[in-house]
């Protein structure tokens, strides 16, 4: 299974932050080799519901940088 650096990022992010600004750094590591390898990464508003709760206007938008995770 993948090794997480911790057990629980949170963050949050200022009004002000740019678009694409960087607001949080998850790190983990697979001994696994091919596709078992792969790490799959979720990002979950406030609820735990993915949306970022609130007026369910949608999905949060979110990119994992392929080179550096």
């Amino acid at each position: 299974p993948p090794i997480f650096s911790q057990t629980l990022y949170q963050a949050r992010v200022p009004e002000d932050a740019p678009v694409g600004a960087s607001i949080l750094q998850v790190t983990a590591a697979d001994a696994d080799e091919g596709t078992n390898a792969d790490i799959r990464y979720r990002l979950e508003g406030g609820d735990g519901s993915g949306s970022g709760g609130g007026d369910g206007a949608g999905s949060l938008p979110f990119e994992v940088d392929p080179e550096s995770g």
